[in-house]
C-alpha cells in the first residue's frame, strides 16, 4: 500500500550562545516517509496490527487478565516502545486497555482475516508509523506576544512533550524534578527521556518553556522556569519514526502524569481509528488540550493526529506572518504559529534553529499553558476556543485553510478569556444608527500624521473613529511612544 512521500529535513543552524559570533558548517539531514510505511518488522516479516474489541468483550477481558497476571501495566504499555519485538518473544503482549485493544505482530492475510471474523472483534488495522515534523532553518516569541502576558502562575500547569526526549542539564531548560519529570519505561531504541540524541524534542521544549532572565541563550513562551513538563519519548536517536500504538501509550501516558497540554510535532499520512478515538477520549473525558503539527507537505492532504477534529493543527507562518512553502494547508488546519527560522534549545547545552511544523506547533501549546495559567478554571475546549476566536486573521478573511483562524496570540487570547469578546474586530464594524450625546466626540485626526498601532497599518486614527473603538483600545497597543487616545482621539 503506497502512502504519500512528505520530506522532512533538520537544518542546524551555528551552535551558539549570546556571545559566540562565528558560525559553524550547517549540517543538513533528509529523512523521508518511506513508501512502504507498515516496513517489515520482525525477523518472520511480520506485520504489525492494532485489534480493537467491542466494549464489554469477554475475549478481551480474558487476554488482558492473562497478560496482566505475568506483566504490569507498566510493562505492558512499555512493550509498545518497542520497534519491533526481540528475537524468540514475538508473542510479546502489548495493550490498549483504555482503547480495548491489543497489538500484535501477524504474519499472513489469514490471520488477520480469522481475527475479522471473530464476533467479539471490532477492527483490524495496521500500525502506522508517526514521524518528526521539522524542516529546514529564528525569532517567533514576539510573534504570538507572550511577554504581554504574565506568566507568574504557569506552575500550576503541566506540559507532555511527546518527541525524541530532552536534553536534561541544559542551562536554558528547567532541570529540578520538581518542575521536570519524564517516562521511566525501558524504550529500548528510543532510549531514557532525559537525552536526546537528534535534538528535535529539545528544541520543541525550548520554544515553549526555554528560561528568560538568566543572561543566556534563548527566551520561550513561558519563561520563567516554572512550568511543569513531562516529556514522553517515542523516537530513537536517529528521529526517524516510531508507532502510532506508541503515540497512543504515549497520550494516555500524558494523562495519567496529569498533563494539561499536549505536544506532539509528529504525524504520519494514514488516520488510525484507535489513534482517532484515543484523541476525542481524551479531549472530551480526561479534558486535556492537544495540539499537534499539520505537516510539511506543502499540499492539501491530511497530516494525523493533527487531522482529527479532537486535536488541534497547527500551520507555520514566517518572521512576516506569511504562510510558508511547505506548511500543509487544509481544511482541518486550526490555527497557526511561527515555524520557519525559529532558534531554540539544541543538545550539548547548544541552540539551534529549526523550521517546520514542528516548530509552530509548541508555540500554540506554549500559549495555551500560558494563558490557561492565568485563568486555571477554564475547560481545555474553552482554552481552544480562546485561541481560535482571538487568532489574528491574515489570508482570506476568517477562517482560511492556510493559516486556520489566524496567527496565535497570547495577549489577545487572554484578553478573550477575561471579557469572552475579541479584543479587536478583524474587519471594521458597520456603524449603527447615531446615539444621542450632550457633547458630539471630536474627529479622530493623525498626530503625528499617518500614524497607526503596534498591531499594523490596518489600525489607524481611521479605525479608532469607528464606533466604540477608541473608547476600547486607545490606551492599547502603543506604537512611537504614543497610544491612539493621544495621537487620534
Amino acid at each position: 500500500m503506497k502512502i504519500f512521500n512528505v520530506a522532512l529535513a533538520f537544518v542546524y543552524a551555528s551552535v551558539h550562545s549570546k556571545q559566540v559570533a562565528h558560525a559553524a558548517p550547517q549540517q543538513v539531514a533528509d529523512y523521508n516517509i518511506p513508501q512502504d510505511d507498515f516496513a517489515i518488522t520482525s525477523e518472520e516479516g511480520a506485520q504489525r496490527y492494532i485489534v480493537t474489541y467491542k466494549k464489554g468483550s469477554n475475549e478481551f477481558n480474558r487476554r488482558l487478565q492473562d497478560a496482566q497476571s505475568t506483566h504490569s501495566h507498566r510493562d505492558l504499555r512499555d512493550n509498545l516502545f518497542l520497534s519491533s519485538p526481540p528475537t524468540g518473544d514475538s508473542a510479546r503482549p502489548m495493550f490498549l486497555p483504555k482503547e480495548h485493544a491489543e497489538v500484535v505482530y501477524l504474519g499472513s492475510e489469514a490471520e488477520v482475516m480469522r481475527l475479522n471474523e471473530n464476533d467479539e472483534v471490532e477492527s483490524v488495522e495496521l500500525d502506522r508509523k508517526r514521524y518528526p515534523m521539522a524542516e529546514s532553518t529564528p525569532y517567533g516569541i514576539g510573534s504570538v506576544r507572550a511577554e504581554s502576558v504574565s506568566d507568574s502562575a504557569v506552575s500550576n500547569r503541566k506540559m507532555c512533550i511527546i518527541d525524541s526526549g530532552y536534553d536534561l542539564g541544559h542551562p536554558d531548560l528547567a532541570s529540578d524534578p520538581s518542575i521536570v519529570t519524564g517516562y521511566e519505561g525501558p524504550f529500548s531504541t528510543a532510549g531514557p527521556w532525559s537525552s536526546d540524541g537528534c535534538g528535535h524534542g529539545t528544541h520543541v521544549a525550548g520554544t515553549i518553556a526555554a528560561i528568560g532572565s538568566n543572561d543566556q541563550g534563548v527566551v520561550g513562551v513561558n519563561r520563567n522556569g516554572q512550568l511543569k513538563l513531562h516529556i514522553v519519548r517515542i523516537f530513537g536517536d536517529n528521529c526517524v519514526w516510531a508507532w502510532g500504538s506508541s503515540l497512543v501509550a504515549a497520550m494516555n501516558e500524558c494523562v495519567d502524569a496529569g498533563a494539561d497540554v499536549v505536544n506532539m510535532s509528529l504525524g504520519g499520512p494514514w488516520s488510525s481509528a484507535v489513534e482517532e478515538a484515543a484523541a476525542a477520549r481524551i479531549t472530551n473525558d480526561d479534558g486535556v488540550l492537544l495540539v499537534a503539527a499539520a505537516g510539511n507537505g506543502g499540499n492539501d492532504s491530511y497530516l494525523y493526529p493533527a487531522s482529527y477534529p479532537d486535536v488541534m493543527s497547527v500551520a507555520a507562518v514566517d518572521s512576516n506572518n506569511d504562510h510558508v512553502y511547505f506548511s500543509q494547508y487544509n481544511d482541518e488546519v486550526d490555527i497557526a504559529a511561527p515555524g520557519f527560522g525559529t532558534e531554540s534549545t539544541c543538545p550539548s547545552s547548544s541552540y539551534c534553529t529549526k523550521s517546520g511544523t514542528s516548530m509552530a506547533s509548541p508555540h500554540v501549546a506554549g500559549v495555551a499553558a500560558l494563558v490557561w495559567s492565568r485563568y486555571p478554571s477554564k475547560t481545555n475546549l474553552e482554552i481552544r476556543e480562546a485561541l481560535e476566536q482571538s487568532a489574528e486573521d491574515f489570508g482570506t478573511a476568517g477562517r482560511d485553510n492556510y493559516y486556520g483562524h489566524g496567527l496565535v496570540r497570547a495577549d489577545l487570547a487572554e484578553f478573550y478569556l477575561d471579557t469572552g469578546s475579541t479584543a479587536r474586530p478583524t474587519v471594521s464594524p458597520t456603524p449603527g444608527p447615531p446615539t444621542v450625546s450632550p457633547t458630539p466626540a471630536p474627529p479622530c485626526d493623525d498626530n503625528p500624521v499617518g500614524w497607526f498601532d503596534s498591531d499594523g497599518a490596518t489600525f489607524n486614527c481611521e479605525w479608532y473613529s469607528v464606533g466604540s473603538n477608541c473608547e476600547d483600545y486607545g490606551d492599547f497597543y502603543e506604537r512611537e511612544g504614543t497610544t491612539a487616545n493621544v495621537a487620534c482621539c
